[in-house]
């Protein structure tokens, strides 16, 4: 019977354990440079944020971005999201996502909306309630008024504080004829320019074009200043100083 050797076995033993290590066998750490974190600058860009301070921010700003594009809908006013910026809130939680744009087939428009967290989000007006109808008004929790965040965003202006909606009226209230003049100014469609509603509007209800627009402009402020903004118009005249119990 033949028998397997054990030398070879033996002698590789022997060079394993005791033969030197030369300069080219001894291990080599490797070395990996560092991964360079991406600028703000960068970030700023990807995500339209016109003012996020840290890359985490930027990020934010650039899912609510995505989030409110998300929920667009076809809508006469042709957005699509494309152009839409990111502002971050400087009195509260959150961002408010807008379109530079104001101007839609000739009528001003100011689309904004309010992104306070991750997946949650308001429409604060009726062009960007147009345009997102699934997202509704803020009610409770309401930001600062629309006119602040307005001025905020679209002008510069300095936003001081965080309104919560209030049961007491600030300022100038409206009655329900000057809360349907508003309604019938803001329902019109986009394709009919701003002149022909304000004649359409002022005919219906007895009224100068300049009249129709002075009572519009107040029942919007009304509302801003007092976080009066609600789902429906429904909710919303029942704020006006005469109103009865009748709907819309």
């Amino acid at each position: 019977m033949r028998h397997r050797s054990i030398f070879p076995t033996l002698i590789v033993v022997t060079l394993i354990g005791c033969t030197p290590k030369t300069e080219s066998e001894t291990p080599v750490k490797k070395t990996t440079q560092p991964i360079p974190a991406d600028s703000l600058g960068e970030s700023l860009k990807r995500a339209s944020s016109d003012d996020a301070k840290t890359i985490e921010e930027a990020f934010f700003h650039g899912m609510a971005r995505a989030f409110i594009i998300g929920k667009i809908e076809p809508n006469k006013l042709g957005v699509g999201g494309a152009e839409f910026r990111v502002k971050r809130n400087p009195v509260g939680p959150g961002v408010f996502v807008y379109d530079p744009r104001t101007r839609f087939s000739g009528v001003t428009r100011n689309l904004v909306w309010w992104v306070p967290e991750e997946g949650k989000a308001y429409a604060l007006n009726s062009p960007s309630k147009m345009v997102t109808p699934d997202l509704s008004f803020p009610e409770e929790i309401g930001p600062p008024s629309t006119a602040d965040i307005v001025d905020y965003v679209f002008n510069g202006k300095e936003m001081k504080s965080l309104p919560r909606q209030s049961a007491t009226p600030t300022g100038p209230t409206f009655t329900v004829k000057e809360y349907r003049i508003y309604r019938e100014i803001t329902d019109t469609p986009i394709s009919i320019s701003e002149e022909e509603c304000l004649v359409r509007v002022g005919a219906k209800y007895g009224i100068t074009p300049a009249k129709a627009k002075e009572v519009s402009r107040k029942v919007m402020g009304s509302l801003s200043t007092n976080n009066w903004f609600a789902r429906t118009p429904a909710a919303e005249i029942r704020h006006a100083s005469d109103w009865n119990g009748e709907e819309r």
